[in-house]
């Protein structure tokens, strides 16, 4: 798929994931400025006319409704939707920011107020998607994205489309499930049955709420071996107030457990001190923010006795963003810095230590041979520091490096350096800038840089990279 256009416009430039009955990818649109989005590819399980039928039926609708819930800032956008080869294609909106799985993870526990915040970022898209009379079916860590931009959670990878890849059907002419839609761990049993509901969407957000505070993944949850009911209490300190609206979340029985999202956020609200709310709502409290030890007393909200303490340390809060914000640009400047120094080392020892490992290890095999490995040398040794800053196919940069030896040497051999070097910096610029042009704006000085830098491209490249990739096209890697 790597490079495919789909629908004309779609080019797929990086993949996401993988399930039973989809792909993810990350895409560039062509004809909006090679912006990033999302490519869900939906494979029917069958391909006779009347599953087919059936698939785009449900396709059409589902994608109606993502459209409708696309409407709340924590859900992403639906920006177009087609069938291609018996494919179904949805394009959303790209989220620059990180699973929560990376957050909770086995053994790190989170105090209360972060379990309450989490809660209530959750809950917000959710209590709209239940609105609207859809179930998620699917929530779970990986499914929820902490937006950079904000802090936001953001709620992607409805099951409700997921049913397209699981029925068929039958001889009859009768619809069948095939599979069973959410994971182990943040599904209940009713859901595990076919029979999902609102709460079942309640339960799965408990769960995470209860991991959060214990450290603990959703299996290694204790269970009363009577009336299956979670026992976690036991493992934390925490308020009565916030255990009680937990274990109703997580309820065996779906009955009785809060039956829509607005319910929960309701109860959450008369948790917390309102003065704390606020101030939790202008920092939000996920890791690794700040690390200064009195913001941290401030994040992690002791209890009341030091109350007092903490909200003068609330207080302090503008002056030591503005603090962190001064600071920034000097920590931004040794950062480039470093990766200056580092992509100059590389060509140093890619274009001299790979022309005297090439001409003196290979010079046997032939003039040829020992060209294409100085090409390699090159184009391994700036990959491995450029894929750090930004994400790309590795064999891209390293194919029209070496071409950009190769090609020279085919031409004018090794006895006419000056052309040599000519034309490997037009063709090392103009090949690499077509990697590039996809990261970065202003691509087009890379050629230029290539074409006039000659022998000296690494020292002058450099320079011209660090402002290239001062303001990426979105945000490749952290």
């Amino acid at each position: 798929m790597l490079g495919q256009l789909l629908d004309g416009r779609y080019r797929i430039i990086q993949p996401l994931g993988s399930g039973g009955f989809s792909q993810t990818y990350i895409a560039e649109d062509t004809k909006l400025y090679n912006t990033q989005c999302v490519v869900k590819q939906l494979q029917p399980p069958a391909t006779d006319s009347k599953t087919l039928q059936l698939a785009r039926r449900l396709f059409d609708s589902e994608a109606q409704l993502l459209h409708k819930l696309g409407n709340h800032h924590q859900i992403p956008q639906l920006l177009a939707h087609f069938e291609e080869n018996q494919e179904f294609y949805l394009i959303q909106q790209f989220i620059a920011g990180h699973p929560l799985s990376k957050e909770l993870r086995s053994g790190k526990t989170w105090s209360e107020n972060y379990a309450i915040a989490l809660l209530q970022s959750i809950l917000q898209p959710l209590a709209f998607v239940h609105e609207n009379h859809v179930i998620h079916r699917d929530i779970k860590p990986p499914n929820l994205i902490r937006r950079y931009s904000d802090g936001e959670i953001v709620l992607i990878d409805f099951g409700a489309v997921k049913q397209i890849g699981t029925q068929v059907v039958n001889h009859q002419g009768q619809t069948q499930i095939t599979m069973c839609i959410g994971t182990p761990g943040y599904m209940p049993s009713e859901q595990g049955r076919g029979r999902p509901r609102f709460s079942s969407d309640i339960y799965a957000v408990g769960i995470i709420g209860i991991q959060a505070l214990t450290g603990l993944m959703p299996d290694h949850i204790p269970e009363d071996p009577h009336s299956a009911e979670m026992h976690w209490r036991h493992l934390v300190s925490v308020s009565p107030e916030l255990a009680d609206i937990l274990d109703k979340m997580v309820r065996y029985d779906f009955r009785e457990r809060y039956q829509s999202a607005a319910e929960v956020l309701a109860a959450l609200e008369n948790l917390v001190d309102p003065y704390v709310l606020t101030q939790q709502s202008a920092t939000r409290t996920y890791e690794p923010i700040f690390h200064t030890s009195n913001l941290q007393t401030c994040l992690n909200f002791p209890q009341s006795s030091v109350l007092q303490q903490c909200r003068q340390a609330v207080s302090l809060l503008p002056k030591l963003i503005y603090s962190v914000k001064e600071s920034a640009p000097v920590k931004r400047s040794q950062e480039e810095s470093g990766f200056y120094f580092q992509w100059l080392i590389a060509n140093v020892f890619g274009y001299a230590g790979g022309f005297f490992l090439g001409f003196g290890i290979l010079a046997i095999a032939g003039n040829f041979a020992a060209v294409c490995f100085w090409g390699l040398a090159v184009g391994v040794k700036e990959w491995f520091v450029l894929h750090r800053k930004v994400s790309f196919p590795f064999w891209s940069w390293i194919l029209v490096t070496t071409l950009a030896f190769v090609i020279p040497f085919y031409f004018f051999g090794l006895n006419n350096w000056q052309y040599f070097a000519l034309l490997h910096g037009l063709i090392v610029g103009l090949g690499q800038w077509l990697v590039l042009r996809r990261l970065v704006h202003r691509s087009g000085w890379w050629v230029l840089t290539n074409v006039l830098g000659g022998w000296f491209c690494g020292l002058i490249s450099g320079i011209v990279l660090v402002w290239l990739l001062q303001k990426p096209k979105t945000i490749n890697k952290r």
